[in-house]
């Protein structure tokens, strides 16, 4: 979770769920993890991290250095309040405190599209990798091209035109791209069951379902590559 929303996932509907508000959950995370390949020891930095459950993954079951970044300072202290010794930063997805080239693998599990420029954070996250690196992205996509947007706490849900060019135009190269919505349609029905409706959770999007129609919503995987640049190249 980054600046563009900092508390949608602090909100308490969300608060029972053991491995994050992500479709998929560590099971997604390991095919996530599997296409990038990292080698052991690899330094891989999770993007809008929350409470870090990705992070120990990685750590743990992985045996990668990880680290988180997140904007929220609650869900990384109940993070740190879990398991303390956890590599958890408090910092916007825009400006990550680490130096050029210096990250072998980024992961961005359903936090890109709640950050303000997601253009910017790709391009942040490009200056960070090192030439060849692995950028592992899970999150929503739009299949309806006319619902707007700009008003809800997920601005940045894009369709797969919009989520491919962007990644392009930030110099990288796309390896794997998927549809999983089968995760994002188990997610809605599990909530139902907790909550009775999805009002709450459009509610907590930002979606006024009173006069607003419900947009049409997928669920995607892509791996993409840092691009080496030729020589000469800015």
């Amino acid at each position: 979770m980054d600046q563009g929303c900092p508390n949608l996932f602090e909100k308490s509907i969300f608060t029972n769920m053991s491995e994050g508000v992500r479709p998929g959950g560590l099971m997604l995370t390991q095919r996530l993890v599997d296409y990038c390949d990292f080698e052991h020891g690899a330094i891989v930095l999770d993007i809008g991290c929350g409470t870090g459950t990705t992070v120990q993954y990685l750590r743990d079951i992985r045996g990668v250095c990880a680290v988180g970044v997140d904007l929220s300072a609650v869900l990384l202290a109940q993070g740190k309040e879990r398991t303390a010794d956890l590599q958890l930063i408090q910092s916007p997805g825009e400006h990550v405190p680490f130096v050029d080239n210096s990250i072998d693998g980024v992961l961005a599990e359903c936090s890109l599209s709640v950050m303000l420029n997601t253009s910017k954070v790709l391009t942040e996250i490009n200056r960070i990798l090192i030439p060849g690196g692995k950028l592992g992205i899970t999150d929503l996509y739009a299949y309806d091209l006319e619902f707007n947007f700009s008003t809800c706490n997920t601005a940045g849900i894009m369709t797969y035109n919009e989520i491919s060019q962007v990644v392009l135009d930030n110099g990288f190269k796309i390896i794997v791209f998927e549809d999983q919505s089968k995760f994002l349609r188990e997610f809605v029905a599990g909530f139902i069951m907790a909550h009775g409706s999805t009002e709450k959770l459009w509610e907590c999007v930002g979606i006024k379902t009173d006069n607003q129609k419900i947009p049409i919503l997928g669920y995607y995987l892509l791996v993409a590559e840092k691009v080496h640049k030729k020589e000469g190249e800015p």
